[in-house]
């Protein structure tokens, strides 16, 4: 999965309670990286650069990824 690229993530946020899709990569622009990991419950879990508002972000349960 780790990738330099961008990609495209869509997974249901439960802030806002719909199915959302975001631009995203793996790395910060300064290097800084994300997160693959599984929650607690045994979600899987991932932490990604949100480039359109420029923030982390965490996906949480089934997401589809494009790269």
């Amino acid at each position: 999965m780790i990738n330099k690229g961008t990609f495209f993530i869509t997974y249901f946020a439960k802030k806002h309670k719909a199915f959302i899709t975001r631009k995203g990569q793996y790395d910060k622009p300064d290097g800084t990286q994300g997160q693959i990991r599984t929650s607690k419950d045994g979600s899987p879990c991932l932490t990604y650069w949100d480039l359109d508002a420029d923030g982390w972000r965490m996906a949480t349960g089934n997401m589809r990824i494009k790269i």
